[in-house]
């Protein structure tokens, strides 16, 4: 899934995808649609730079707060590789494109909620 816009309403975020999501129910196919979750905890949600694509070995990386990244990073894309869900967390990690940046660089985003997670279908 590529994340093209991240969008806070009031304490929920709405993920944007190119090419909206797969749906995990037979007929499996793409939906054009968004995900919401819901009362998302701003002081508990994080961003970790880990590495440019490809790199091994030893890096230097950095945290930032989840609403510093939207702030700083308004024109990118994300391309989630991995998804997990648990415990009021949710982690999206993968490659985060940014204009004028040539390799790509992994990320982990950290999602602490208190509400439901919506899989919002355009009709």
């Amino acid at each position: 899934m590529r994340v093209s816009k991240i969008e806070i309403i009031e304490n929920n975020i709405r993920f944007h995808f190119d090419y909206g999501y797969l749906k995990l129910e037979e007929p499996f196919c793409q939906i054009d649609g968004s995900i919401l979750i819901e009362n998302i905890d701003f002081d508990c949600s994080d961003v970790y730079f880990l590495s440019d694509n490809g790199a091994y070995g030893n890096f230097n990386g950095k945290k930032i707060e989840f609403l510093e990244f939207i702030k700083t990073y308004k024109d990118f894309s994300f391309e989630i590789i991995d998804e997990m869900y648990g415990y009021n967390l949710t982690t999206y990690s993968g490659y985060l494109s940014l204009p004028n940046r040539e390799n790509l660089i992994y990320i982990a985003i950290y999602l602490y909620y208190t509400g439901n997670i919506v899989y919002e279908v355009k009709e």
